[in-house]
């Protein structure tokens, strides 16, 4: 009964926002994000009462879905009861990462992963009982287990870790920030776009977008402008390649890390409905249209719909965890840039997100109520927007 309110309760704070013809409004927003939160308990089988990162989502810490649920769960503000998922995310650092063979074993992604896993529990990722999963994923790994080894991904992941919370290199450090900076400039195609393998000319959707996250801190940088001018004209010709989940999510993503709100873009007005679109009733989202509501695709769209939330309400973009407010970065060069960033040798405190929303609570008869008057109004809205053409 409990899990059968809750998803009342969901379904209608997001019937119940208003919908306008072609942009996601913030509480609606939060509506689907809750609604994500919904589908991943009752999916896992964790009691309504109890927290997201718990039982076997907990059981699952250090992977990737679990993982990116934690941070999206954290940054959104939905989520601030992470003990059970800490402990258990600590016990598979230590199992899997502190063997003096594991960097040549986990792939880099995974240590980069793990570094904004760490910050959203508030753990040190640069000391997690001696493992330094900074060090590690970047440049502690030594000539023969470089970055490139994974292509052009371990790039533009390693440069959102070290810039997570602006973490001081050492002396000496290969590859250092600016390394990681300049590697992914030059890795751009022709049309604008990324690829995996850098240099192969087959631009994609997904690759494009990560890059302009990790480039986004550098924005202002009269290096980067065109880098940056040119990776968004690319997905804006390109939008007809985004026919999945994941990929409109991670281009959300890219817009707001860049301050730029989709639904007042033009060039990518489409964005948040096309994301939308592939909203279940379970509360998830599927990877293409039609499927069933996927973890993977969940956890992308739930940072999607934090990215818009933080931005709307002026907070630091989903993966900068440094302390205080966000702050525009000033027109300089990437050198300078680059300098300035290169300042904490410990973690700053990881403060949650005043973008959360109030608990969403009522009585049975009320949600029950709330829920038959949003089906007449809300229901026929939200099945044009899933029918709706991108």
């Amino acid at each position: 009964m409990l899990k059968r309110l809750a998803a009342l309760s969901a379904a209608a704070v997001m019937l119940l926002v208003p919908v306008s013809a072609s942009a996601l409004e913030t509480g609606q927003a939060e509506g689907y994000a809750r609604g994500i939160i919904t589908f991943e308990k009752n999916k896992n089988g964790i009691p309504e009462k109890d927290s997201l990162l718990s039982g076997s989502i907990a059981e699952d810490a250090g992977f990737d879905s679990s993982d990116w649920l934690a941070i999206g769960a954290v940054r959104a503000g939905l989520e601030d009861d992470t003990a059970e998922y800490r402990a258990a995310w600590e016990k598979r650092i230590q199992e899997d990462y502190s063997d003096e063979k594991s960097i040549g074993k986990i792939v880099p992604t995974d240590w980069h992963r793990a570094v904004l896993t760490g910050l959203c529990l508030g753990a040190d990722p640069a000391d997690v009982s001696g493992v330094d999963l900074l060090g590690c994923g970047t440049y502690l790994r030594g000539e023969n287990r470089s970055l490139d080894k994974q292509g052009l991904n371990a790039w533009i992941w390693g440069l959102i870790a070290v810039d997570s919370c602006d973490w001081k290199m050492p002396e000496g450090a290969d590859p250092d920030r600016k390394d990681m900076i300049d590697t992914i400039i030059s890795a751009q195609n022709s049309d604008g776009g990324y690829s995996l393998t850098a240099g192969d000319g087959r631009s994609d959707i997904d690759i494009t977008a990560m890059a302009l996250q990790a480039l986004s801190p550098y924005r202002n940088c009269e290096e980067a402008e065109g880098t940056i001018a040119a990776a968004l004209g690319y997905l804006a010709e390109n939008k007809s390649s985004a026919d999945n989940c994941e990929s409109t999510a991670q281009m959300i993503c890219a817009l707001c890390c860049l301050d730029i709100d989709p639904d007042t873009d033009e060039r990518f007005a489409w964005l948040t409905d096309a994301m939308i679109s592939f909203a279940n009733d379970d509360g998830g989202f599927a990877h293409k249209k039609g499927e069933s509501s996927s973890e993977l695709a969940s956890s992308q769209a739930l940072i999607a719909l934090c990215s818009l939330q933080r931005l709307r309400s002026g907070e630091r973009s989903v993966y900068d965890m440094n302390e205080g407010s966000a702050v525009k970065p000033q027109r300089t060069t990437l050198d300078a840039m680059a300098a300035a960033k290169n300042r904490n040798t410990t973690a700053p405190a990881v403060k949650k997100s005043s973008a959360k929303g109030k608990k969403v609570t009522a009585s049975v008869s009320a949600v029950i109520a709330v829920f038959g008057i949003a089906a007449v109004s809300g229901g026929i809205l939200m099945r044009r927007r899933k029918e709706k053409n991108r």
